[in-house]
């Protein structure tokens, strides 16, 4: 008879067990703090997670990984202002890295400082031009720049890219929206939605009520 796998909460306790069994037997193990800092996170132990990552930090300041692990675990905590100072820290030890700049990025559209999201997403895009989430995002922020040629070149190459990436589709739609070209952006909304994406239903009925206004000589 086969055996049923057990419950994935208890395969993720006993991991955890685990894990802590192995800090408390090596607890100058920059790797074992990391690993059980990212377990922590995966089971929503965030408090206990930034206690873990913090300690392996301690014994190396210079860890990328740690520095990453800790902006992404603020970032899911919401603490934006200490998910952008660690991705900035990590990005001092790797200048390369476009996870990193992708994140602050992220990070900056939630506060609403376009100039600056756009600069972390280009300087990415210089590394890694086919960095389709960067390219996504660069859509939003360049509408709110009201630089809509390049939001739209941005959209376009992502979704050339991935086609089947319904943000990037619907990051454009609202490109071609303000724009003016609301075939386009209805077009790219069906994608969006077909993709399984969520469509904010108030903007679907704006690009509708402008297509019907135009069919309609208005």
């Amino acid at each position: 008879m086969t055996r049923p796998p057990r419950d994935k909460t208890v395969r993720q306790n006993q991991l955890i067990k685990d894990l802590e069994k192995e800090m408390e037997n090596n607890m100058k193990s920059v790797m074992a703090a990391l690993r059980l800092g990212m377990v922590y996170r995966n089971a929503e132990r965030l408090e206990d997670a930034e206690i873990a990552f913090k300690y392996g930090m301690e014994l190396d300041p210079l860890s990328f990984e740690i520095r990453l692990n800790l902006s992404t675990l603020y970032f899911q905590m919401g603490r934006l202002d200490d998910g952008i100072k660690e991705s900035e820290a990590a990005l001092k030890i790797r200048p390369d890295s476009t996870e990193a700049m992708a994140n602050i990025g992220a990070a900056l559209i939630q506060l609403q400082r376009w100039k600056d999201a756009a600069e972390y997403f280009n300087k990415a895009l210089e590394i890694k031009p086919e960095m389709i989430t960067a390219l996504a995002n660069l859509v939003t922020v360049n509408v709110e720049l009201d630089d809509l040629e390049s939001a739209i070149a941005a959209g376009e190459k992502a979704v050339g890219l991935a086609p089947k990436f319904g943000v990037a589709h619907n990051n454009l739609a609202v490109a071609y929206y303000y724009h003016g070209d609301y075939d386009l952006a209805l077009d790219h909304l069906e994608k969006a939605k077909k993709l399984g994406y969520k469509i904010a239903p108030q903007f679907e009925e704006m690009v509708s009520a402008k297509i019907g206004s135009e069919r309609d000589g208005g």
